[in-house]
């Protein structure tokens, strides 16, 4: 059928992940099965397009790169993401847990051998560190297991860029289906015409709001978080922090059910780059709690939480030296919302027979804390790979049916995963 492969089709020796329901699907019949499992569909858009599907994927993050690389031997496919080259090239440096059950697919189709891989993209990986999460003097993270590791997203991101047609500069207005295909509006003026629309293009996705299902909102879940960034110089970190973190790149402490995380986001001879998170559970008439907050509005920091800062006693380590009232002021901070979205089966079932599909955090949005955000988006695009390549066009709303499962049962787990997380005893990631 499609003269093109994915990286579904290589023979890849898989590892569970936690939850049974992330077991990937193999592919679909030869032609003569798809062309009888698609009569019920458009004959024109199969026509058109069986073959040689043009593909348009909005959003050069994790899940869109992944996608392109799993099938960019494909005729056309393209990129469009609304950063400026020069910000999507320097953008998301920062620490991410990657998952075997997630990565090891990714790398039969990389051609890198899995110590390769950690040593090219692990945080530490500028000084022949690994990315290892746990040491012997911290007890193993909840969800990972001795193959995970702490990755930098950019340099993930920049190794998956490599070779792909990116189109930077261009914000998404509209996509306009009609029988056969869709046009994106582009706000640079320019407009491309493609088979298949993928919105890769994150929580706040515009495919999701223009084209698949407006209505679709967050659901906020009731806890405090705050991230806050900070370099210090390689002296300091090895006198101050080296010997308490003894090489794990994620260290974390609890005060009552108040959780503080350190985690390495970067890592060089001279420079060493690391985000620190407060988190507890949201209360009554919370000074620092604020679910209905503006996008723009995360940097206000209410002067509430540096008295919390402030009051925390018996701090450890390199807690103490983070979680400093006065240090983390100077810091960069940002109010995170731990929020979900479920988009109505119904308007992604409408959307997937106008070539239009959602995958990533565009369509089963996790929390930043105690979700699999990076890795559900790797397993996306792996299977959506697959039913392209096997299927072109389309049917595209099989594979909304074949993931649908599994993004409930992500969203589930990371809900619960972020209660567990803030209990008194439960070291968890």
């Amino acid at each position: 059928m499609s003269g093109y492969k994915s990286c579904g089709q290589r023979s890849v020796t898989q590892r569970a992940r936690p939850s049974p329901s992330h077991l990937y699907t193999g592919f679909g019949a030869g032609v003569q099965d798809y062309i009888a499992a698609s009569a019920g569909l458009r004959v024109s858009r199969r026509l058109a397009t069986m073959s040689q599907p043009q593909i348009s994927i909005v959003g050069a993050g994790i899940s869109g790169l992944v996608l392109a690389r799993c099938i960019r031997s494909a005729p056309s496919i393209t990129i469009f993401d609304k950063d400026s080259a020069r910000r999507g090239s320097s953008r998301n440096s920062y620490g991410i847990t990657l998952h075997p059950w997630a990565y090891r697919p990714l790398l039969k189709y990389l051609d890198l051998d899995e110590a390769l891989f950690r040593r090219k993209i692990a945080v530490d990986a500028a000084t022949g560190g690994i990315g290892w999460i746990e040491s012997p003097s911290h007890p193993p993270i909840q969800g990972a297991d001795a193959a995970s590791f702490r990755a930098n997203r950019q340099k993930l991101e920049q190794m998956l860029r490599e070779g792909l047609d990116i189109r930077w500069d261009h914000t998404l207005l509209a996509v306009k289906s009609k029988e056969s295909s869709s046009t994106l509006h582009f706000s640079n003026g320019t407009q491309t015409e493609s088979t298949i629309v993928v919105g890769a293009d994150g929580v706040h996705s515009q495919v999701r709001r223009n084209s698949v299902s407006p209505s679709a909102g967050f659901n906020i879940l009731p806890f405090v978080v705050y991230n806050g960034k900070r370099r210090i110089s390689a002296v300091s970190f090895n006198r101050n922090y080296a010997s308490y973190m003894d090489g794990a790149n994620i260290i974390e402490q609890r005060h009552g059910q108040t959780l503080l995380q350190i985690t390495i986001s970067d890592r060089t001879e001279d420079l060493v780059s690391i985000s620190y998170t407060y988190s507890r559970p949201a209360r009554d008439q919370d000074p620092i709690f604020n679910p209905g907050r503006s996008n723009s509005s995360a940097t206000d920091i209410p002067e509430a939480l540096f008295h919390e800062v402030g009051g925390l006693r018996h701090l450890e380590g390199p807690f103490k030296d983070v979680f400093n009232e006065e240090s983390t002021r100077n810091d960069r901070l940002l109010n995170w919302l731990m929020r979900t979205i479920r988009v109505d089966a119904t308007d992604l079932r409408n959307a997937a027979d106008q070539g239009v599909v959602l995958i990533g955090d565009a369509v089963h949005a996790e929390p930043i804390l105690g979700g699999y955000g990076a890795n559900d988006a790797i397993l996306d695009a792996v299977e959506l790979a697959k039913h392209i390549s096997n299927k072109g066009p389309d049917n595209l709303s099989k594979f909304n049916e074949a993931r649908s499962q599994a993004w409930q049962k992500s969203m589930e787990d990371s809900e619960a995963q972020l209660a567990v997380m803030h209990s008194k005893t439960t070291h968890s990631l």
